[in-house]
This record gives C-alpha cells, structure tokens and sequence, in this order.
C-alpha cells in the first residue's frame, strides 16, 4: 500500500469515527441544550469533511472532483466554526453576539464558491486541488484564527477543570495538547502544501482521526466523573437557585423544594398557574403547537422549565441560567421518570406514590464535592 492508497482509506476512518460521535450524542438525549446542538454540528460536519475528502480523492471526472473539493473545503469551514462556538459556549452561555462568527463564515463560503478553486490536477491516483492564492491564504487565516480562538478556551476550560479534579485535568490537558498539535501540523501540512501549490497530496480531513479519538477520550471517559459537572458548579456562582418544582403533565404537583429562608408559595397554585401559561401560548400562538416552555424570566428572575415525557422540572433562580444547569435537570428528570416508571403511567395524582422526588429536588442545593 502507497500513500496514495492510504489517503483514500484514511478520510473514510475519519468520516466514521465522526459519524459514531455524532450518533452517541443523539444516543444518549444531548440534542437540547446550545453546547449539545454545536459539539453534534461539529461533529457531523467533520464527518462530512472527511467523506468529500474520500469522494474528491477518488473521483471519476474533473468535474465531480471539483465539486467534491469545493464541498471538502466548505465542510472544513463549517467545521471550525461550529467547534468554536462549542467551546465558548460550553465554558460560557450562548449569546446573539457570536452569530457574528457565523457571518464571517458565510462570507468565507461564498468567496470559496466564486473565487477559490482554480483548478485540479491528478497525481498518480489522487486529485490535488488548486486553489487561487488570495482566496486560500483568507480561507487558512479564518480556519487558523477560529482554531486559534477554541484553543484558547479549552485552556479555560482547562483552568476551571484543574481546580475541582486532578484526575479530570489530565484529560483536558492531553486533549489541549492533541487539539494544539493538529491544528499546528494541519495548517503547516494543508496550509503550506495549499499555498506552494505543491504536487505532493495533502492529508486534509486525515489528522481530524486524531482530534476524534482526543474527544472520546476526553469527554466520553468511563469513570463517574464529567467534565461537564466540574464546569457546570464552575458556573452556578452566575445564579442562585431559590426553589425546585416537579409537576406531571395533567398539572399535579408531584413535590417542591426551597432555599432554607426563602418564601415559601402556594404550591398548588404554582403548579396550575404554570400549566395555565403553558396552555394559553399553544392556544394563542398555533406556531408553538407541539412545544413547551422553555423558561420565563421576570425581573433577575427566571423560571428554566425542562420537560420529560409525563413530568417536567422548573427551577426558579436568580441570575443567569447555563446549559450545563439544564443538562443537570434533564438527566435527573430522565433517572426520576426511569426509577417511577409504572407509576407515571398509572398515574392516580398521589405524589406519595412517586419515589426519589425529595432527593432530586434536593440535588439543586446540596453541592457533594467532586472528588
């Protein structure tokens, strides 16, 4: 086997690595939340990129290999930018003003598509783009400032993570350093092949393998401990968490709990109050039938609601709400509904009947240490 062989057989590695993380999110529910929707973006398009890679490596014709390269570039582009709104993001919350990330994307997509591919040449049994040489040195600055930007907040993420776990630090230190490393030797690689236009294949989506493998290492590991509850108590000092409310479907309060000294409300009122919003935003606004409320804020005041399939979980605190705070909910809703499963589907409106619902509510204000 020649490098031209392993060029071909390398991208499909890739592609299927990328595919199996994109298919592990949607496995395991992390579909909801701004982080969950990038890191699976990020993921597909990856994907993505190592397939027309394989497709513009072996393609028939001149003119399917430009396209594919076209595509392969594009994917690339997309690619770096969902990672980096994914690691803002995960270490902060989502904000209108990073749309303007994807501006400049677009921007860099549309000069590809008009002015970046010049040409392709064959060598030996592989394609070699030939890109006009303004618009690849552009493309090479946005993949390197973008990559640039998600390496500086994994070393945030890093600095969070080291002070709650040692154990967990290793893991974000060896995956900032592979993610360093590849950006480096892709864009000397890529880049500087791509520049000098030299007839020598470049790797492409190749060193995306390694990047795979760092992120299930590092974010799929197999011990209790997550990267994502070291970040999540990280950002708790954003709110203050006043009160926790369980409620099945029909709008039966299964049970509450409160901050020790905070006022305590008529539960029964709050639970029918809420299911009433609920019902006059589907039936005033047809466009949200099929929805659920996602949250309502009043004042420094906001109501996060996250909804299983009989139950759902509002929270009512003070500050700002995060996405790990809702990962939180969620995967406590989803163990709740798992362990009273045959009681939520006989449901008698009797909340005695209903077990671990103290427990869970209690979760929100009492912080066990991570190690």
């Amino acid at each position: 086997m020649d490098i031209y062989d392993l060029l071909r057989v390398l991208p499909l590695a890739s592609a299927a690595t990328w595919f199996v993380l994109a298919g592990l999110q949607v496995y395991r529910d992390r579909i909801h939340t701004w982080t969950e929707t990038f890191f699976l973006l990020s993921c597909i398009f990856a994907a993505l990129y190592a397939t027309w890679d394989f497709l513009f490596f072996t393609a028939g014709s001149i003119n399917f290999a430009k396209f594919a390269g076209l595509m392969s570039t594009s994917s690339a582009i997309v690619t770096s930018l969902f990672l980096l709104l994914f690691t803002v993001v995960y270490i902060d919350r989502m904000r209108r003003v990073y749309w303007s990330f994807g501006v400049v994307a677009i921007a860099v997509l549309v000069v590809l598509w008009f002015f970046g591919l010049e040409d392709v040449v064959q060598v030996g049994s592989l394609w070699i783009p030939v890109y006009n040489e303004v618009v690849f040195l552009v493309i090479i600055a946005y993949i390197g400032s973008y990559s640039l930007g998600g390496i500086v907040n994994l070393y945030r993420l890093h600095k969070i993570v080291r002070k709650a776990s040692p154990a967990l630090a290793a893991r974000t230190r060896g995956f900032l350093i592979v993610f360093a490393l590849v950006i480096v030797l892709g864009l000397g690689t890529n880049g500087a092949l791509g520049a000098l236009r030299s007839n020598v294949p470049p790797p492409f989506s190749t060193l995306a393998l390694v990047i795979a493998a760092a992120t299930i290492y590092t974010l799929y590991p197999g011990s209790t401990q997550r990267i994502s509850e070291a970040v999540r108590r990280f950002q708790s000092r954003r709110y203050s968490i006043k009160a926790s409310f369980l409620t099945f479907e029909d709008g039966t309060l299964i049970g509450s709990k409160a901050r020790p000294g905070e006022t305590v409300i008529d539960q029964d009122l709050f639970g029918a109050t809420l299911d009433v919003i609920q019902n006059f935003m589907r039936t005033s606004f047809p466009i949200l039938r099929g929805k659920s409320l996602s949250s309502i804020s009043h004042g420094t005041y906001t109501l996060v609601v996250e909804r299983a399939r009989h139950t759902y979980l509002t929270v009512v605190l003070e500050g700002e709400e995060t996405d790990q705070l809702r990962r939180q909910m969620r995967d406590l809703l989803l163990e709740f509904e798992t362990n009273n499963r045959a009681v939520l589907a006989q449901w008698r409106g009797m909340p005695a009947e209903a077990k671990g619902t103290d427990s869970m509510l209690s979760a929100f204000f009492a912080e066990a240490p991570l190690l």
